[in-house]
């Protein structure tokens, strides 16, 4: 799975249009790799951003301004972190459905 890690100041720079931007927002949502590059994101490969975008980025739906501002910090964390995360299959080997208890 790509990965994406932006450095600080184009996290900070993509929070910032993201929670602000009417605009940027909606290029983020037709053209992210351009969006990106708006915000400061140098890619290591432009293979990689894209093949990022085409992934991870297929079914964009962006949270309103404001939810955006509120969560910049846990944002601007997880966008500085990478977003390389694991997440465990709980559902592998179970063939029927869940139950909620």
């Amino acid at each position: 799975m790509p990965t994406l890690k932006l450095e600080p100041a184009a996290a900070k720079r993509l929070v910032q249009l993201l929670s602000t931007d009417d605009a940027f927002r909606e290029r983020f949502v037709t053209d992210t790799a351009a969006a990106l590059r708006d915000a400061g994101h140098q890619p290591e490969s432009e293979e990689a951003l894209e093949a990022f975008v085409k992934e991870c980025c297929c079914h964009i739906t962006l949270a309103d301004k404001n939810s955006i501002a509120k969560a910049q910090q846990e944002i601007f964390a997880m966008l500085t972190s990478g977003t390389a995360y694991t997440v465990p299959m709980l559902e592998h080997g179970n063939s029927g459905p869940r139950k909620l208890r």
